[in-house]
């Protein structure tokens, strides 16, 4: 392995991340060979005796992590904004697990765009329910769902695994899934699953992951179903 050549390969690509707006080209096949180096070198080991040969290995070890793990978070910083303005990007540049990433924020964010337009909602929510006309009733339902789309969008980016999380290993995650019953038309929603689900009619049994289920139950949508 020419560590100088492999570095100087993975340097140049950082720096042109961290120079320009724009996702460079990311494909599968760089992406493994980055980590697979990194991989080899946190297992590579020199008698200690040999204290520079040390010392110049913890060096390279050092400059490789932390340039992948930089390189992946830039690259994630730019995702969520590109999503959160609805600005399309190379979906040819980044790996599947981006692109995932990407379309879910995008499908989340849209849905948050076209119930903005309520913008009585705020002042219609302190208004009684039994003293509101259809018209407003249905605002406020709207409404409702605004804020079910934001608490959506909140469980996807707290919860969604980092890219530079997943260097060494890949973690399976469990979602502790909850059986429910909507108790009143609900909007569809993008799980923390990355599984896109909805819309909902009342009556309607879903399976979806806790997270998502609890906000549903919070907000009145739903009920939980206790399985004996």
């Amino acid at each position: 392995m020419d560590l100088d050549k492999e570095y100087n390969k993975l340097y140049d690509h950082w720096h042109r991340e961290f120079e320009t707006a724009e996702l460079t080209h990311l494909s599968e096949e760089i992406l493994k060979g980055y980590k697979t180096i990194v991989r080899e070198l946190n297992k590579y080991n020199i008698d200690q005796k040999e204290e520079l040969k040390v010392e110049l290995l913890d060096s390279y070890k050092n400059n490789f992590n932390y340039l992948l793990k930089d390189f992946l978070k830039i690259r994630e910083i730019k995702l969520i904004n590109n999503a959160l303005t609805l600005q399309e990007i190379n979906l040819k540049d980044v790996i599947e697990a981006e692109k995932l990433f990407y379309q879910n924020l995008v499908s989340a964010m849209k849905g948050f765009q076209r119930l903005k337009a309520f913008t009585l909602y705020e002042d219609l929510e302190k208004t009684p329910q039994s003293d509101t006309s259809q018209e407003d009733q249905q605002i406020l339902e709207k409404g409702e769902e605004k804020n079910i789309i934001l608490d959506q969008l909140k469980e996807i980016v707290q919860d969604l695994p980092s890219q530079s999380n997943e260097i060494v290993t890949e973690k399976k995650v469990d979602y502790n899934y909850t059986l429910i019953r909507f108790i009143k038309k609900a909007p569809p929603l993008v799980g923390i699953d990355l599984i896109n689900y909805g819309p909902f009619e009342e009556n309607d049994i879903a399976n979806l992951p806790f997270k998502n289920a609890k906000i549903l139950i919070y907000e009145k949508f739903a009920e939980k179903i206790e399985i004996p």
